[in-house]
């Protein structure tokens, strides 16, 4: 839990909430700010991974790391992100198909039991 003289930000137990001084959330946006390229940096160079990371500040000031071309990484991620949206729906329609088709397949076998059954009362009938 942080206090402060002005109780600037209060953090309980997972609990935050909005900075209303000025100053103060201009300073913890700067230190996480930060903190948060640090950590992109450290994932970039700890595990070879592909980073990108942009932040725009509430002034609309634009701060960014990339580990190679920022506009590279985006193409990616839009490839990436347009394959999934793609396949979902193609995945959701098969399985539609599947239960539709479980549907009529007991509906066929229905029809065939009431057919049958009509043909045999349709043979009692003419004895």
């Amino acid at each position: 839990m942080f206090h402060t003289r002005k109780k600037i930000l209060i953090m309980v137990r997972g609990q935050m909430r909005r900075i209303e001084n000025d100053t103060s959330k201009q300073v913890t946006f700067s230190k996480r700010r930060n903190g948060l390229l640090k950590k992109a940096f450290d994932l970039y160079v700890l595990c070879d991974a592909e980073v990108a990371l942009i932040i725009f500040s509430s002034r609309g000031k634009l701060f960014e790391f990339a580990r190679s071309s920022m506009q590279q990484t985006i193409e990616r991620y839009r490839r990436h992100t347009k394959d999934n949206e793609t396949n979902k729906p193609l995945e959701q329609n098969l399985q539609h198909l599947k239960v539709e088709s479980a549907n009529m397949l007991k509906t066929v076998e229905d029809l065939e039991v009431s057919r049958s059954n009509k043909l045999q009362l349709q043979a009692f009938w003419h004895m």
